[in-house]
């Protein structure tokens, strides 16, 4: 299999299972399945942070290094990253405290309702993100790095990513939901 060089691809796929993840959490909420939505979410966690701690080691610096040629300063995807983390971080506790709800509580529906609600704001961030991403430090990134230096990188983090997706795949099976395929993973061939 070819080697994938371009921070493009490889974020958006990471991106996409991380949204295919979410929804996967955000579905189990809907349903009430709060054990399931917690493990999701923590899936989802788990996973986000890989890729963040990525961004922030490995891209930002380097795209600073560079001299900020893009559309936007990589001071800024820091900034968002700390922002993502804050929402992330109330978002879990909401939904802790969804999870405590006795099922028979006559409002729990409309406290369902009230956390996708919030969560809206939390997804609706980190999609904004994605695109700025996406539509700015990626390719720049992608044009401004030999790939040499790219695959030097991106092996290693495939090899990460890969590790824990196949991971959390196996927690999310094993409650009986289907998790993203395996050719939305970075380093597959539908990625090429």
């Amino acid at each position: 299999m070819p080697a994938i060089t371009t921070f493009t691809k490889v974020i958006a796929q990471c991106h996409h299972v991380l949204d295919e993840i979410f929804l996967l959490h955000q579905e189990t909420v809907l349903f009430g399945r709060f054990d399931n939505a917690i493990l999701l979410f923590n899936s989802y966690k788990e996973l986000h942070d890989l890729h963040k701690t990525f961004e922030d080691e490995k891209l930002i610096p380097k795209f600073n290094e560079l001299g900020n040629h893009g559309r936007w300063p990589a001071s800024l995807y820091k900034l968002e990253h700390d922002k993502i983390r804050d929402l992330m971080e109330k978002t879990e506790n909401d939904l802790v405290r969804l999870a405590e709800i006795p099922p028979d509580n006559r409002s729990l529906g409309r406290n369902i309702i009230s956390f996708l609600d919030r969560e809206k704001t939390f997804k609706g961030y980190c999609e904004h993100h994605q695109d700025r991403e996406e539509q700015g430090l990626l390719p720049e990134l992608d044009n401004l790095t030999d790939s040499i230096w790219r695959e030097s990188i991106i092996g290693p983090f495939i090899a990460a990513w890969e590790s824990c997706v196949n991971r959390n795949m196996l927690l999310i099976n094993k409650i009986g939901i289907t998790g993203p395929s395996s050719d939305q993973k970075p380093g597959s061939r539908s990625t090429q």
